[in-house]
């Protein structure tokens, strides 16, 4: 019987060992994903997501980088948006939101810009890009 005593001690051991292997080899693989998130973070150019809700933007101003975006999501119920952009040459119509819906606008260029709701004239959103 002690011999069993002496196997059960080896299995537990190498149950043990076998347990810090898995272990570490999750933590690797969190480590690695944590890595790949920021790096996508870094390279994405969406600024943000701007709701729109009780007829009002979430924001009254947001500033991003040349090339980035920010997207419009219309948390309304039942209201709908339609969102553009008119400033020194720029006229850009993004159209009919619907609600529940989003809308990604793009600004290639440095600039101030106001973004505005042709259903609901109050509603404004600056947009200031670097």
């Amino acid at each position: 019987m002690p011999g069993d005593r002496n196997e059960n001690k080896a299995q537990v051991y190498l149950m043990g060992a076998s347990i810090k292997r898995r272990v570490l080899a999750s933590a690797a693989g969190l480590a690695c994903c944590l890595v790949c998130l920021q790096a996508y973070a870094n390279a994405s150019t969406v600024a943000g997501i701007v709701i729109q809700k009780a007829k009002q933007f979430g924001f009254q101003a947001v500033t991003l980088q040349a090339g980035g975006s920010i997207v419009l999501s219309n948390e309304e119920a039942t209201s709908v948006h339609h969102a553009y952009i008119e400033a020194d040459g720029v006229h850009r119509d993004f159209g009919d939101q619907e609600p529940g819906s989003r809308t990604t606008m793009v600004f290639p260029q440095r600039g101030d810009f106001l973004v505005l709701c042709g259903v609901h004239p109050k509603m404004k959103l600056a947009v200031h890009v670097d």
